[in-house]
């Protein structure tokens, strides 16, 4: 008893033909392709002709449906029986009418979806605009040019709680600057929190009273420390 292995036949599949000098035999029963297989053929067969057309498939077309009769003569409406010759004219002219109103409210869908999404697209912009309105003023007041119109005086100065700001936007440096201490009981504000940035913290000048080691004589104002010496003599 023979048992029959897989038949081979040449790639060409007729007998006598070029391929039948070459050793390569292709199986008759060719299993299913993988995608990349399959990719693999369509690029050989894409690269076979470089200088073929190739064409492209085009996107999907918008439903469109014929219009309908302007006039049908000789057509009974719905009362015309199943067997007469009229009834399946009666049935067509019923199918495209609901295929036109089909098509009509899902025009009317589709409208009414684009139009609330553009809704919501302008609502996140202002949002979006607002906000980035609010934080830009936020620093400017932080910087000292935020009231640059309201406060506005003679020379081209504007006078803010923390210093005086010139018509350039530089900011001139107060004589004395200190530090707001808050009790633990008091609430602390933005806007206190923003003056606090503001203000600049300047050292502050020691006087003679606060600290007596430092001697008023001297002309630099730094204790001078005097040292004993010790002399040896060597007597006979």
């Amino acid at each position: 008893m023979s048992t029959s292995g897989p038949s081979y036949r040449p790639a060409s599949g007729k007998p006598g033909s070029k391929n039948d000098e070459d050793e390569t035999f292709k199986p008759v029963n060719k299993h299913m392709l993988t995608p990349l297989e399959r990719q693999r053929l369509q690029v050989e067969r894409l690269l076979r002709d470089p200088t073929k057309e190739v064409h492209l498939p085009k996107g999907p077309r918008e439903k469109q449906l014929r219009p309908p009769k302007e006039m049908i003569k000789n057509v009974s409406g719905s009362s015309a029986g199943a067997g007469s010759g009229e009834f399946h004219v009666y049935k067509q002219n019923r199918r495209r009418e609901y295929e036109r109103l089909k098509l009509m409210d899902e025009k009317a869908k589709a409208d009414e979806e684009a139009l609330a999404f553009e809704t919501r697209q302008k609502q996140r912009a202002e949002a979006a605009d607002a906000k980035t309105a609010k934080n830009r003023a936020k620093r400017l007041k932080r910087k000292g040019g935020g009231k640059a119109g309201a406060g506005q005086g003679v020379g081209g100065t504007i006078a803010n709680g923390s210093g005086d700001v010139n018509a350039d936007g530089k900011r001139r440096k107060l004589a004395s600057g200190g530090i707001t201490f808050k009790r633990p009981g008091e609430e602390v504000s933005d806007d206190d929190e923003d003056e606090e940035d503001e203000q600049e913290v300047q050292p502050r000048s020691l006087n003679q009273e606060e600290r007596p080691d430092i001697q008023a004589g001297h002309p630099s104002g730094v204790k001078v420390v005097e040292t004993s010496a010790i002399i040896i003599r060597d007597e006979d």
